[in-house]
């Protein structure tokens, strides 16, 4: 599309636009009315089967979100990709917790880090882990927005330069504070 777009001729452009647009018309169309072949098969059972086997393909859903037909709702396929993250989120003391889906299709996280004392990169991996997820299950939700809850945050390790200058952490400020001296490691 991006090549399309920089050629030159406006016709041809509007032309395989056009064209492009009809095509998933017709597929759109095609995959609806297999939906609806399966949904209406004499077993019905087997049928929804069918479908949900579907919507769990990871090439088959995705073709099914793009034309805006996958039997799943985004709150239901978000709620499933957290749950099968959560016994690796639990391997590292976290939980994870759906707090909401705006109507912009923001999705709002909560990670809950429960034991202290493990490095930051805890957090960040867990962090990115729900964030994969959300993005592989639904490509359609806006934003993801991961708050983070629990003991197990620990506290940044920011100081202002005006608090070292003032001396408001005892002798580190002080000209007369021993200085680390590396080893040339």
């Amino acid at each position: 599309m991006e090549r399309l777009e920089a050629t030159a001729d406006p016709n041809a452009r509007a032309l395989a636009k056009e064209l492009v647009e009809s095509l998933m018309a017709l597929h759109g169309a095609a995959l609806e009315r297999m939906l609806e072949i399966a949904a209406g098969a004499n077993d019905s059972d087997v049928g929804r089967g069918i479908i949900e086997r579907c919507a769990h393909d990871e090439l088959v859903s995705s073709v099914l979100l793009l034309y805006g037909l996958h039997p799943e709702d985004l709150a239901t396929r978000i709620t499933n990709a957290l749950d099968k993250k959560r016994s690796f989120l639990e391997s590292h003391a976290a939980n994870v917790e759906l707090v909401s889906i705006g109507a912009d299709g923001t999705v709002t996280v909560r990670l809950h880090l429960k034991a202290s004392g493990g490095c930051g990169s805890t957090a960040a991996l867990m962090r990115s882990t729900i964030e994969g997820a959300i993005q592989d299950a639904a490509p359609d939700a806006a934003t993801i927005v991961v708050e983070e809850s629990g003991s197990g945050l620990k506290a940044a390790g920011f100081v202002p330069v005006t608090q070292l200058m003032s001396g408001g952490l005892g002798n580190l400020a002080s000209p007369a504070a021993p200085q680390a001296v590396r080893s040339g490691d």
